[in-house]
């Protein structure tokens, strides 16, 4: 007699002793490694729509977050207020 395999996306691994924020919720963070390891983009389309079932809308919303963060985060490093900042700190530390 076969046993059901137990469902181990988004599993809490902690057992609940650590009360994660909701955006960094494990659900969250498996859904954007999942989505994140796509080999093509049609597979990043198929499993956008599977995850968008799996953890609802604002699950969802906080995962693409995390797949945008690095192209923001690049965005944001070659803006000319950043560089200013940058150099600005450079000065404060010498």
């Amino acid at each position: 007699m076969k046993t059901k395999k137990e469902k181990q996306f988004g599993r809490d691994w902690t057992d609940g002793q650590l009360n994660f924020p909701k955006h960094l919720a494990p659900k969250v963070i498996h859904s954007a490694l999942f989505i994140h390891n796509a080999p093509t983009k049609e597979d990043t389309v198929k499993r956008v729509e599977y995850c968008a079932k799996e953890i609802g809308d604002e699950l969802m919303s906080y995962t693409m977050a995390l797949l945008v963060l690095p192209m923001l985060m690049n965005k944001v490093q070659q803006s000319d207020e950043y560089k200013d900042w940058q150099q600005s700190r450079i000065k404060t530390l010498n």
